[in-house]
């Protein structure tokens, strides 16, 4: 049973019996990993306030054959993102990241690329960047690292490049339709070139670039719109705290969706 070390983002942290904790980590070199903290309701020493939600750590573990869950063994704090605990803006949008993470990723399937966006991003937040394209970028990144991006370009049924007017985002095919694939088909959401082009660079522009980038308000509104569609549909719930967090910073505007050719005016781009 040997010793294992690791960089570590706490995603979850609950409560288990008098003294323990369950705790669920996203991690650089192991994915995503739960354990068991024995005593860490008491033990100031080797957990100190490391298992805090959102703190970036360096844990130690060891892992059993027997058991689904490592049994964490001593954890030193990188970083605490203090700047998350008093504010609760900030403590929304970071769970938001974390829940997502924790939903769509499944256990001990390490993603470097993904464990760096994550910690970029709790910096963001951490720093008061705390404006809506946060959020679209880092689920946009997240999707395409975990090889679920929706395809923007070409249609996804023809295959044709998109020109002109406007195209429509289906969450069921997973992607963008040109107008004449679309017609009469239900469930659809229309999206303007424009907003295509905005995620498309939002899917490449470097790390470093992101706290420069700026959507217009149009394309706020569909990015909205089409990424919480599509990740409703394959997580097939809304997040506790996605919810939590429109209640406190409320965002959303109302859905557009309906079919090309059987309610024209509800299908026009703004």
């Amino acid at each position: 049973m040997p010793l294992c070390k690791t960089p570590a983002i706490v995603l979850h942290s609950i409560p288990y019996a008098e003294v323990d904790k369950i705790i669920t980590l996203y991690t650089l070199d192991f994915g995503k990993i739960k354990g068991i903290a024995k005593g860490a309701k008491r033990s100031r020493k080797r957990f100190g306030n490391t298992l805090e939600i959102a703190s970036y750590i360096h844990a130690s573990f060891f892992e059993k054959e027997t058991s689904t869950l490592v049994r964490l063994n001593h954890c030193d704090l990188i970083r605490p993102f203090v700047g998350l605990r008093g504010d609760i803006h900030k403590l929304a949008w970071a769970s938001y990241f974390l829940e997502l993470v924790n939903q769509m990723t499944a256990e001990k399937i390490r993603n470097k690329a993904l464990f760096q966006l994550l910690i970029v991003f709790l910096s963001f937040i951490d720093q008061g960047l705390l404006k809506e394209e946060i959020q679209r970028i880092f689920e946009i990144r997240l999707l395409a690292h975990l090889g679920y991006q929706p395809r923007f370009e070409p249609c996804t049924r023809c295959q044709h490049g998109l020109a002109g007017g406007n195209a429509f985002f289906s969450p069921k095919e997973g992607g963008v339709l040109c107008p004449s694939c679309a017609v009469n088909l239900p469930g659809l959401t229309p999206v303007s070139l424009g907003t295509i082009k905005t995620l498309l660079h939002a899917q490449s522009i470097p790390l470093a670039q992101v706290r420069r980038i700026s959507f217009s308000p149009q394309s706020l509104r569909e990015s909205r719109d089409i990424l919480s569609l599509f990740l409703k549909q394959y997580l097939g719930k809304d997040l506790k705290s996605k919810k939590f967090l429109e209640q406190i910073s409320p965002l959303a505007s109302p859905e557009v969706t309906g079919s090309p050719g059987t309610d024209p005016q509800r299908n026009s781009a703004d």
